[in-house]
């Protein structure tokens, strides 16, 4: 069976979305490295709307953050935010114990030895066109006509990739075969390399020239999984984007991965899955398992080797500091220099 992973430009309005949701947590980080926040970002036809909760000391105008993360995305339009933060305090938040979980959370994390990133090839590759795309728009002045908009898919069986699909917005006027052309040697080939056996499909619908939020709706944690491990693995089943550092889905899964890195890297196994799941109230997990690629319980090992609670989390991975924004794009996992990458 094929493996197949997605991936998102940056202007890519779900992807918008969630660089909104991460940059607003980083600038109220950057001001009260104490902020809780659960930030959700909802836009569409021009407008945008900035909700959820936040307890905090810092004060900023919100709606600016929204229209400046638009802008760098590369869109030259306006969009018209709506801002309205409600208090995260909630009414049994007294009767919890201190650094207790605020939400559940069922947290997974993975590794393989198949990657130099420790990801499933195809989550790799897709990442890796969504990136160079960017890039191409930004850098490459024959490639001037790409559009922020866009998403990469990939398909491989065994370790051959069989189909690249990419649909990218661009100026109009462009001609097909200047698209088509200028993507495969500046984008798919730099980094599929040879394409004689691989299925291409470029903008397969036609001409794609009206992208991003005004024509399209985008909702922040919608691309979980690709934000994760392409959805080869089991992910957690909630946006990452805009949530504090604190809050279990997010202290969760870059724990769990850590840890299922390290145990690739320990030679416990050559692939490992780990799951951390915590409830609402409860300093520690109620449920840890690890396996190995070929069955190895590894739990007793993690919970041996592992401080669990949220606070250690945050405190192991310095979570507190801003570091948010850069990894709202391309993957939340697999990048060399994030703290639990390491």
């Amino acid at each position: 069976m094929r493996k197949i992973a997605e991936s998102f430009l940056m202007g890519h309005p779900d992807k918008l979305c969630d660089q909104v949701a991460d940059t607003i947590l980083d600038e109220f980080l950057r001001r009260d490295k104490e902020t809780r926040a659960n930030i959700e970002v909802f836009a569409g036809h021009g407008a945008m709307m900035i909700s959820g909760e936040v307890d905090s000391r810092a004060d900023f105008d919100v709606g600016q953050i929204a229209k400046k993360v638009y802008k760098d995305a590369g869109y030259d339009d306006e969009i018209e935010p709506f801002v309205h933060l409600g208090s995260l305090k909630r009414e049994w938040s007294d009767s919890m114990a201190k650094n207790a979980a605020t939400d559940h959370a069922v947290c997974y994390g993975y590794a393989t030895k198949a990657t130099r990133e420790m990801l499933p090839t195809p989550v790799v590759y897709a990442h890796a066109l969504a990136r160079k795309l960017d890039e191409a728009r930004q850098h490459i002045a024959e490639m001037k006509w790409l559009k922020p908009d866009g998403r990469v898919l990939v398909a491989m069986e065994g370790r051959s990739v069989t189909h690249v699909s990419v649909f990218v917005s661009h100026a109009k006027g462009t001609k097909v075969q200047e698209v088509h052309g200028g993507i495969l040697e500046h984008v798919i080939k730099p980094v599929i390399g040879s394409v004689e056996n691989v299925k291409l499909f470029v903008n397969p619908a036609g001409p794609f020239t009206e992208g991003g939020l005004s024509c399209y709706t985008g909702l922040s944690g919608r691309r979980a999984a690709s934000d994760l491990y392409g959805g080869l693995v089991p992910h957690v089943n909630l946006s990452l984007s805009g949530k504090d550092p604190r809050h279990p889905s997010r202290a969760g899964t870059y724990m769990a991965r850590h840890i299922a890195r390290k145990l690739v890297n320990d030679g416990k196994a050559t692939q490992a899955l780990v799951k951390i799941v915590y409830v609402i109230g409860r300093v520690d997990p109620i449920i840890v398992e690890a396996t190995g690629d070929k069955g190895e319980d590894l739990t007793e090992h993690v919970k041996e080797n592992f401080n669990l609670k949220i606070s250690a989390i945050v405190e192991k991975f310095q979570l507190k500091k801003p570091i948010y924004r850069a990894i709202s794009t391309y993957g939340h996992v697999g990048v060399a220099d994030l703290p639990w990458e390491r």
